[in-house]
């Protein structure tokens, strides 16, 4: 007779030789997971299939095929482990708990792409939705929080985490398959790509009758943010005047140094604690000398008032101006070209009023571009590459993954 558990092991022990036990916590998600999705999304369906509409233009995106493709992927990786669980690792035992996983697995994830679907080419008679509905995005968030519930078995022996055999291998090539599947499934369904949005809806409405689309205040920032770098930067870079471009290389080379810079004043200041503190004592004044030029350059605090962001900001005063320059002189450009009609209908003042704000908003907007947004992408960098060196991969996956959730959550 097949046993629910492995031996030694009931369902009814959570906490076993210092981790979760896995037939528990298989089973618990499968049920949790399942039986949610199960039950209101059966409930969703029979609403979209009494009420709903279909939407006459579906437009194609790409990243809602890619969601597709990953919920689709995990089904298939589970039929794997299960394989590969009764036919190659060693002993080949099949336990009731696996075949409950596996059952869940190859029906809630095609039922969960189903509703992605309806939710696609269907419209109930409501506000246009502002992305996926609530069910999908409670389900990508258990799936997701139940494979990271695996790092809570670091230290246990009968997982996979040490890789000290084929089996080891093989089982953790799974783990993170499954881990930036669910991921991806769980970011994207935020972003809900193969939705279409509220002012969507109305641009197609407005199109069918032949009114002009209106703006919509709500749509991202981030819309289309690679055409607008692709239209802005150019004027980061002074054409005409070789010394502006030579203060342009040193600014960029300052903030590279001040990326160092932060990364090194922990790490000396550690090498101080430790002479005093680690026998033989010894003062380090070397460490000293070396730690204060650090932060002579860093600054105090925050790093605003350093030697490098002060030496950046004077330099870059020139390239501001410049900037400034030609982004009025094409806009005037822009102005004389076209017809006295939009002149005559337009107030001199309110014009001019705008293109001040303009002009300063977008030097506003490439400034942060350079010395706030690039900083901070190439911190995230250094400290995943510092703390896969100095620790182990799990560290950078953690802080990559953290960091990858909080930026996602403005696009």
């Amino acid at each position: 007779m097949m046993e629910y558990c492995p031996p030694n092991v009931t369902l009814g022990e959570i906490w076993v030789d210092h981790g979760i036990s896995q037939c528990f916590m298989e089973t618990a998600s499968a049920i949790l997971i399942g039986g949610f999705l199960l039950i209101f999304g059966l409930i969703q369906i029979v609403m979209y299939k009494r009420y709903a509409t279909e939407v006459v233009d579906v437009r194609s995106s790409r990243l809602f095929a890619v969601q597709m493709f990953f919920t689709l992927f995990v089904p298939v990786l589970a039929v794997i482990r299960f394989l590969l669980q009764a036919f190659v690792f060693k002993g080949g035992s099949i336990y009731g708990y696996m075949i409950l996983a596996l059952v869940i697995t190859l029906v809630v994830f095609p039922l969960s792409a189903y509703l992605a679907v309806l939710e696609r080419r269907f419209l109930l008679p409501s506000v246009p939705p502002r992305g996926h509905g609530f069910v999908l995005l409670v389900f990508w968030a258990l799936i997701f929080v139940s494979e990271n519930l695996s790092f809570l078995n670091l230290n246990k022996e009968g997982w996979w985490w040490h890789l000290k055999n084929l089996q080891d291998r093989l089982e953790m090539s799974l783990f993170v398959g499954r881990y930036v599947s669910c991921m991806i499934m769980f970011v994207l369904g935020m972003k809900a790509p193969g939705i279409m949005h509220q002012f969507e809806y109305l641009e197609d409405d407005e199109n069918r009758r032949n009114i002009p689309p209106r703006q919509d205040d709500n749509r991202s920032t981030f819309r289309n943010v690679f055409g607008k770098l692709r239209t802005l930067l150019p004027f980061l870079w002074p054409r005409k005047s070789a010394c502006l471009q030579i203060y342009v290389l040193i600014c960029v080379l300052a903030l590279i140094a001040g990326r160092a810079v932060n990364l090194y004043v922990p790490i000396y200041s550690k090498k101080i604690v430790d002479s005093i503190s680690i026998p033989p004592f010894y003062f380090r004044w070397d460490l000293v000398v070396i730690y204060v030029l650090f932060k002579f350059l860093q600054g105090g605090g925050t790093g605003g008032m350093g030697f490098l962001n002060n030496l950046r900001s004077f330099l870059w005063i020139k390239v501001q101006q410049y900037t400034t320059r030609e982004l009025q002189l094409e806009l005037f450009k822009h102005l004389h070209d076209l017809p006295l009609r939009w002149h005559l209908s337009r107030k001199t003042g309110e014009v001019l009023r705008v293109m001040d704000r303009g002009t300063d908003s977008i030097d506003n907007l490439l400034s942060y571009i350079l010395f706030s947004i690039t900083p901070t992408l190439i911190d995230i960098i250094v400290a995943v590459i510092y703390f896969v060196s100095e620790f182990n991969a799990w560290f950078g996956l953690i802080v990559f993954t953290t960091m990858v959730l909080y930026i996602s959550e403005y696009f």
